[in-house]
Parts: C-alpha cells; sequence; structure tokens
C-alpha cells in the first residue's frame, strides 16, 4: 500500500495542521497535531458537551443532541456557516468514544448519518463525512491530539477552493478548545467511564 502523501500548511502555536491525497476524492484529507495541557476526562468532557460547541468550534451554530445512546455514543446535529455566497451546511453526526483499557489511548469516531433527519431548505447537507480523533496521555496532564477529518462539502463548491481554505477552520477550532481546556474549563468529573492516566 503506497504512502498518502501529506503536505504540511500551518505550524503555529504547538498546532500542525496537513492536507493530504485522499483516496477517490478530490477533496483532501485533514491531519491535524498537537499537544494539551488536560486530562483524558476533561478531553472527553468537553467533546461530550454539545451545546456548548459554539464557543471553540469555529463556524459551528446550532448544534444539538438527537439521540442519547449510552454516555459513549450519540447523533448530534450541527450547522456550519459560510461566507456569502455560499449556503450553509449542516451535519448529522453519530459520534462514539472509546477507550483503550491497555495504553488509556481515547478514540472519537464521527461518522455522517446524512437522511437521519430531513434536509432544511437552504441548507445544504453535507452528504459525507468521517472523522476520527485520538487523545494519548503523555502524563498525569498532558495529552497528544491527533485528529483526520474528510469531508465532501456537497453542492457545488469545486475542490481546489474547499481545499484552499480547508485549513484555517480546524487550526483556530483546535486553539480554542486547547485554550479551554487550560482553564479547566470542562471538569470531567462525570466521565467516569474514562481513565486519565
Amino acid at each position: 500500500m503506497s504512502q498518502i502523501k501529506c503536505e504540511q500548511k500551518i505550524d503555529k502555536e504547538g498546532i500542525q495542521v496537513f492536507l493530504c491525497e485522499s483516496e477517490g476524492s478530490p477533496f483532501k484529507t485533514i491531519r491535524v497535531h498537537f499537544e494539551a495541557k488536560t486530562t483524558l476526562k476533561q478531553y472527553a468532557a468537553g467533546v461530550l458537551d454539545v451545546p456548548n460547541y459554539p464557543k471553540w468550534q469555529t463556524n459551528t451554530i446550532n448544534p444539538r443532541i438527537l439521540d442519547i445512546k449510552n454516555k459513549k455514543e450519540m447523533i448530534y446535529y450541527c450547522e456550519i456557516q459560510t461566507p456569502w455566497p455560499i449556503d450553509n451546511r449542516d451535519l448529522v453526526f453519530h459520534l462514539t468514544m472509546n477507550q483503550d483499557t491497555t495504553t488509556k489511548v481515547l478514540t472519537v469516531t464521527l461518522t455522517q448519518l446524512p437522511e437521519f433527519i430531513p434536509v432544511k431548505k437552504d441548507i445544504i447537507r453535507i452528504p459525507k463525512a468521517q472523522s476520527t480523533l485520538t487523545v494519548t496521555p503523555i502524563d498525569k496532564s498532558t495529552v497528544s491530539v491527533n485528529y483526520i477529518i474528510h469531508i465532501d462539502p456537497g453542492g457545488e463548491i469545486p475542490a481546489f477552493i474547499a481545499n484552499l481554505f480547508s485549513t484555517q477552520t480546524p487550526w483556530a477550532t483546535f486553539k480554542n478548545y486547547r485554550d479551554l481546556l487550560s482553564k479547566n474549563t470542562f471538569t470531567g468529573s462525570a466521565i467516569d467511564f474514562i481513565t486519565n492516566y
């Protein structure tokens, strides 16, 4: 199997963003890497706190939980604000969270469910999106984060335009989240199914 070609686009304030070739798609896969001063429980608590996503997820509006399967699995909705004249997009994500009992690595997967709820007028439903977040404990108060996402934004956005503007948003999003984590915004006390270290 050939190595996936990736190109680093941003390396700023300890956050690296890469664009990678995507097999069978003109839209690039985004990879993000950084470290954060936080615990696994705190990181997980923020990820599960869907109503507060707009505090850190750039251009995310109107998030809401549609279905809670259990403590580690849910389906949620959010809208992505886009610059005029592009129509806003929306997503219905199936979120699952798991932890390896040996390595303690936390893995969060998001899979788009485009037909879970009816499409809204004047908002384009993103037809395909898949992401994987892995959070690895370095010590009791530091984690290493790796994030991979591939999105087909749907509609009539040319791939070269989408790829051109696809790196700044994840960089800003994870900088916001890292800043919130450093302030102990999410206590993680209720996340009893995650072991910190």
